[in-house]
C-alpha cells in the first residue's frame, strides 16, 4: 500500500482535496486482482497536475478519476434502518425508513452524481428524519386506521433508448433479454465463475470497440447521447438471418468450447461444423436488402450533395459524423471542439480544403484558434489543420 500512501499524499497537497479524510489502510472491494481482465483501473499517479493549466474537459476527467480513487480510502457511509410490515385486511405491506449517521465517502461525492440525486429527491433531510423516527417508534402489535387512499392512473412507457453506458451494462447481462430458458441457462453457466459477468456477450476489452465499429460503419448514431439505428443499420439487420440477430450463438459456441475442454469434441470437428454453419447462414443473407434506399425516407438522416471522394456513394450527416454509406470515409462533425457544418464538409470534399474556420480549441492550451481543414486521406476522411500565412 506504499504506492497508495504516496498517491494520497500527492493528491491532498491540492486545495480541492486537502480536506478529504482518508485512511490508507482501508482496502475497498475495488482492490481485487482476481477480477482484472483487460487492464487495471485508471488511477492517478503521484504526478498531480496543476488543474488550472488543464482545459475544462481535461480538468473534469482528472477530478472524476481522482475523486473515485480517494473514495476507496474513505469510511463507509453509516446509517440506521427501521423496517417492518403491516397487515391490512389480509394483505401484507412492507415499510422501511433510514437516517444517515455518518455520510462517510458521500461527503466527497456531493457535488458530482450524489448532488444531482439529492436535487431530484422529493424528500428533504427533515422529512427523512421524521419518517425514520415515526417508523422506529412502531412496535409489534401496534394498530392504526387508514385515513385516506388514492388511485393514480398512468400510462406505460416504452423502454428508454440505450446510451453507450447502458448498452455496455446490458451486454454484460445479455441473458436477461433472452426468453429461451435453455439459452438463458447456457449464457449464465458460461460466466458461473466470473463475478463481473452475468451471461454476457463480448468481453470488457471488446464491447466498447464493438460500439465504435457500429458508429464507424454508420450502423448507429448518437442523438443527445441516445443510440439511434441508422437506415443502413436497420437495412443490414433486416437482411441478416434470425440466428445472427440473437445472442444464442454465443451460448451455443460456449457450450461447444466446454465440450472441447472435456475432450468430448475435437477442435477440428468444431471448426468443420462452424464452417458449414457459417456457409449456410451467409447464403441466406439478402445482399440487395442491405443497399437500402438511396434517398432518405421521411425522418431519415440528411445526405450531402457531394458524393464520397473515395467510392462515389452518398454521405450521410449525423450528429457525430459525415460518413459514407459505402466505404470507410468519414469526417467528424466536431473537430477540436468546433462543430463542422455540412457546407464546410461539402467544400472540403470538392476542393480538398475549407476556407479559414474560426473557433477551434486547443486541447493543450485550451485557447481558441483559426485554421483551414485539409483532406489528407480520401479513403478514411482524415483531415489536418493548415494555418493562414501571416502577412
Amino acid at each position: 500500500m506504499r504506492a497508495a500512501t504516496n498517491i494520497l499524499a500527492a493528491l491532498k497537497e491540492k486545495p480541492e482535496f486537502m480536506h478529504v479524510a482518508t485512511e490508507p489502510g482501508i482496502k475497498s472491494k475495488a482492490f481485487d486482482d482476481s477480477k482484472i481482465s483487460a487492464h487495471t483501473a485508471i488511477i492517478p499517479t503521484i504526478n498531480v497536475p496543476d488543474i488550472s493549466a488543464l482545459s475544462d474537459l481535461e480538468a473534469k476527467v482528472y477530478q472524476a478519476i481522482a475523486r473515485q480513487y480517494l473514495v476507496q480510502f474513505m469510511r463507509n457511509k453509516k446509517y440506521l434502518e427501521a423496517s417492518g410490515s403491516v397487515d391490512v385486511a389480509g394483505e401484507v405491506f412492507s415499510y422501511k425508513a433510514m437516517t444517515t449517521v455518518d455520510p462517510g465517502f458521500e461527503t466527497l461525492l456531493k457535488g458530482s452524481s450524489s448532488e444531482n440525486k439529492e436535487e431530484n429527491d422529493e424528500s428533504s433531510d427533515d422529512e427523512v428524519g421524521t419518517a425514520f423516527e415515526s417508523v422506529s417508534e412502531l412496535k409489534a402489535g401496534d394498530s392504526g386506521s387508514c385515513r385516506e387512499t388514492s388511485v393514480t392512473e398512468k400510462k406505460t412507457t416504452p423502454p428508454a433508448l440505450f446510451t453507450e453506458a447502458t448498452l455496455l451494462a446490458a451486454l454484460v447481462r445479455i441473458a436477461d433479454f433472452v426468453s429461451d430458458p435453455v439459452i438463458k441457462k447456457l449464457l449464465k453457466d458460461k460466466d458461473r465463475d466470473n463475478e463481473a459477468e452475468h451471461g454476457g456477450i463480448g468481453t470488457s476489452a471488446t464491447r466498447s470497440a464493438i460500439i465504435e465499429t457500429l458508429k464507424t460503419r454508420n450502423f448507429i448514431t448518437l442523438d443527445k447521447s441516445k443510440i439511434i439505428p441508422t437506415e443502413t443499420g436497420i437495412a443490414f439487420f433486416n437482411a441478416l438471418p434470425d440466428i445472427a440477430t440473437q445472442p444464442d450463438m454465443t451460448a451455443l459456441w460456449s457450450e461447444q468450447q466446454t465440450l472441447i475442454e472435456q475432450g468430448s469434441l475435437s477442435v477440428d470437428d468444431f471448426i468443420s461444423k462452424l464452417m458449414t454453419f457459417l456457409t449456410e447462414q451467409v447464403s441466406q443473407v439478402d445482399v440487395g436488402e442491405i443497399k437500402g434506399e438511396h434517398k432518405p425516407r421521411e425522418g431519415g438522416l440528411p445526405r450531402l450533395e457531394s458524393p464520397c471522394p473515395n467510392c462515389g456513394k452518398e454521405i450521410v450527416a449525423s450528429a457525430k459524423t459525415y460518413a459514407c454509406t459505402g466505404c470507410t470515409f468519414k469526417v467528424w462533425a466536431t473537430i477540436a471542439d468546433k462543430k463542422i457544418t455540412a457546407s464546410q464538409v461539402e467544400t472540403l470534399i470538392k476542393k480538398g480544403k475549407t476556407v479559414e474556420i474560426k473557433g477551434f480549441v486547443s486541447k493543450k492550451t485550451g485557447k481558441s484558434f483559426s485554421a483551414m481543414l485539409v483532406l489528407q486521406d480520401k479513403t478514411t476522411g482524415a483531415v489536418s489543420f493548415e494555418f493562414a500565412k501571416k502577412k
